[in-house]
């Protein structure tokens, strides 16, 4: 398999396990609530199939990936957890596990894009070319969530992996780590989780 057939694959790979993970819930919502690897496969080929439905001569897969053509590895992560999750009910990931997820795609997202778009002087996106800077913060913060048994620093372990092979067309460290759709459902997925903090305790 060359490399450009490999970059290609993973970014097709969130657009399908999102789509997976779609189908899921609607098949739960429609009564076919027998899960397993069978409804998985077939669930998994429905997708493949969306993704190459052909519009104005181009796959939709080809269309997301001119949209977003690097999905970050803890976004792939996080959805396969939950695709898995979904399917089988074994909870690979528990709420703090989650939440750690959650917290660095939207704090990180929230630090690193305005910066980007040309807010202020400083561009921390610039960290990501040289790989060092970052790479010594994210390093700590990956050795501090693996020493407290948190397995989302498995998933930044993991950008690191996928860094080292160049899975993506950008060779700059942050997209590995973070993308604009992850930033976007951290900061909606850690409003749903901080909401109930703020409801009155008789409701």
């Amino acid at each position: 398999m060359s490399h450009s057939t490999l970059i290609a694959l993973f970014s097709a790979c969130c657009p399908w396990l999102a789509l997976v993970w779609g189908f899921q819930a609607l098949a739960g919502r429609c009564g076919l609530a027998r899960r397993g690897w069978v409804r998985l496969s077939l669930l998994g080929l429905v997708a493949i199939g969306v993704l190459l439905v052909p519009v104005e001569g181009m796959p939709v897969a080809g269309w997301l990936r001119g949209c977003i053509a690097n999905f970050s590895l803890p976004l792939a992560g996080l959805l396969a957890v939950a695709v898995w999750e979904a399917e089988f009910g074994a909870r690979l990931f528990s709420g703090r596990d989650w939440t750690a997820g959650w917290v660095f795609g939207s704090l990180s997202g929230l630090g690193l894009y305005p910066f980007a778009l040309g807010w202020g002087r400083f561009d921390p996106y610039e960290w990501g070319w040289s790989f060092l800077p970052l790479a010594a913060i994210s390093t700590l913060l990956t050795g501090a969530l693996l020493w407290k048994q948190n397995r989302f620093g498995l998933l930044l372990l993991l950008a690191v992996l996928a860094y080292n092979l160049r899975l993506l067309e950008s060779t700059n460290y942050w997209d590995y780590l973070l993308d604009p759709v992850y930033c976007l459902v951290s900061i909606i997925a850690l409003g749903w989780r901080l909401t109930p903090l703020f409801r009155p305790v008789n409701q």
